[in-house]
């Protein structure tokens, strides 16, 4: 998995190399205290949350409802095996 503060979110999908980029809708929007963490949930079934800056969420215009890429760099990343 990776830290909310490592994802990115942008309204449309990102130009460039970006290589884990997933379509996802934001779920909900909550002040963490000058950071707000976005829950995203991804059209791929799970779950995520992001760590923004209340500027980026008043920019990207987010609400809930509001379709979002995802993006984490690839450094970020990290398997977990499963249990069972």
């Amino acid at each position: 998995m990776w830290s909310p503060a490592a994802v990115a979110l942008y309204a449309e999908p990102p130009a460039g190399s970006p290589r884990n980029v997933w379509p996802g809708v934001v779920t909900d929007l909550a002040d963490r205290g000058g950071v707000i963490r976005v829950g995203v949930e991804l059209a791929a079934g799970p779950r995520i949350a992001a760590d923004l800056s209340p500027g980026a969420v008043a920019d990207l215009r987010l609400a809930p409802g509001s379709a979002v890429h995802a993006v984490v760099k690839a450094q970020e990343i990290r398997l977990h095996p499963t249990r069972g």
